[in-house]
């Protein structure tokens, strides 16, 4: 039988959101992560480690990924 090494809490925080934004988009996994904390919705607190290893085009390219185009608009 294999042993599963114990992450330490930020580690298993770090590997988690990314698993969570590999698999919902950053929008959508920060959506269930603001549903799991029960009350806890400051986003001013919360946005900065969850952007912080991204550049702006990046963030910007998930965006615009995830947008819908609206009617009218090029």
């Amino acid at each position: 039988m294999t042993r599963i090494k114990a992450l330490r809490k930020r580690d298993l925080h770090e590997m988690g959101w990314k698993a969570l934004v590999a698999e919902l988009g950053a929008t959508n996994a920060t959506r269930f992560v603001l549903e799991l904390r029960d009350g806890e919705r400051d986003y001013s607190k919360l946005r900065g480690p969850l952007f912080a290893e991204k550049s702006l085009d990046e963030l910007y390219a998930e965006i615009r990924a995830v947008r819908r185009p609206r009617a009218g608009r090029r």
